[in-house]
């Protein structure tokens, strides 16, 4: 019976262990020299105007408000983002039953990297599709906002969790 008690505690504190070790963060594992982060303007290669300056000035923002990296306007900061709109694209997604457009689909391509300038290499580099699947109630600057969003929580998911 004690046999059986010791092991049954020594499981339990075990599996304790490996639990608390086991725990989720949101903090950034990049290391701690990297405080600052400069975004170039996001180039468009689309004929759809302001997608780069809206997708910019959103990057700005989210960095701003996550908090975990300091935006600086200089160009020596310890990490430089450069992200270009490849593509954009909105195509029917679904129909009603009179054949009408009941949604869209917005599609976002492109291109990022995001260098280390302190011990100069690349920390993220890559190329992404996004895509929102939208109401067709909602006009297209909405859309695009919609997929905006989207755009910019992957890049800023991949700057702060490449490492």
């Amino acid at each position: 019976m004690q046999k059986i008690l010791t092991r049954t505690l020594v499981l339990a504190f075990a599996y304790l262990g490996c639990v608390g070790c086991c725990g989720y963060s949101t903090r950034s594992l990049l290391p701690t020299y990297i405080k600052t982060i400069h975004v170039t303007d996001v180039e468009n290669r689309t004929l759809r105007s302001l997608i780069g300056e809206d997708l910019f000035d959103q990057l700005i923002f989210s960095f701003s408000r996550d908090g975990r990296l300091r935006v600086s306007p200089d160009e020596s900061a310890d990490l430089l983002l450069e992200v270009t709109v490849t593509s954009y694209n909105r195509s029917a997604a679904t129909y009603d039953n009179q054949r009408n457009i009941s949604e869209w689909r917005y599609q976002l391509r492109l291109k990022g990297i995001c260098t280390d300038q302190v011990k100069s290499n690349t920390l993220w580099e890559g190329e992404e599709t996004v895509f929102e699947i939208v109401s067709a109630d909602l006009d297209e600057e909405e859309g695009i906002s919609t997929l905006i969003e989207t755009a910019v929580d992957r890049i800023v998911r991949n700057v702060l969790l490449a490492w």
